[in-house]
């Protein structure tokens, strides 16, 4: 035999692999589906450690003394001083703790709340003495944005 004249042998390829065939959206979803489910891990917040003195102290039966009579501290009591404006929880304080003002706004027996008696008054009488505004509305937008809580108290 001559290899000079043997036929060409052709390359073996290898057997078609039958193909496989695509699932359809809803076995996709099969699929998706039948697989575990990791909970995602969350990062625990920070918390910054803060040191509030929790303390209660009744104040419903202190004396408040004016201090229009006290003497200037360290300085001339003849001297005339600027005063800075109170804020609005010192005007409130002074309000709800002047006897004078009882029927209108006054403490809770507790004295860790103060409750309104009469709005009426409270917008014609007091408001425009110690506030530059005669309404209630502007009262109790003051109050709620200094962070006061309303309370709903109910009696049996």
């Amino acid at each position: 035999m001559d290899p000079n004249n043997d036929p060409p042998q052709q390359q073996q390829q290898p057997p078609p692999q039958p193909q496989q065939e695509q699932p359809s959206p809803q076995q996709q979803q099969v699929y998706a589906a039948s697989e575990p489910v990791v909970p995602r891990q969350r990062k625990k917040p920070k918390v910054k450690e803060s040191i509030i003195d929790h303390t209660y102290r009744d104040y419903s039966q202190v004396e408040v003394s004016s201090d229009d009579d006290a003497p200037t501290p360290g300085g001339d009591p003849n001297k005339k001083t600027t005063r800075l404006q109170p804020n609005f929880p010192a005007k409130l304080h002074a309000i709800v703790s002047n006897p004078n003002y009882q029927h209108i706004i006054c403490w809770q027996p507790h004295g860790r709340s103060w409750k309104i008696v009469d709005k009426h008054l409270l917008s014609t009488v007091i408001c425009p003495k110690h506030f530059a505004h005669a309404k209630f509305e502007s009262f109790n937008r003051s109050v709620n944005g200094w962070g006061f809580k309303v309370c709903i108290l109910f009696y049996v």
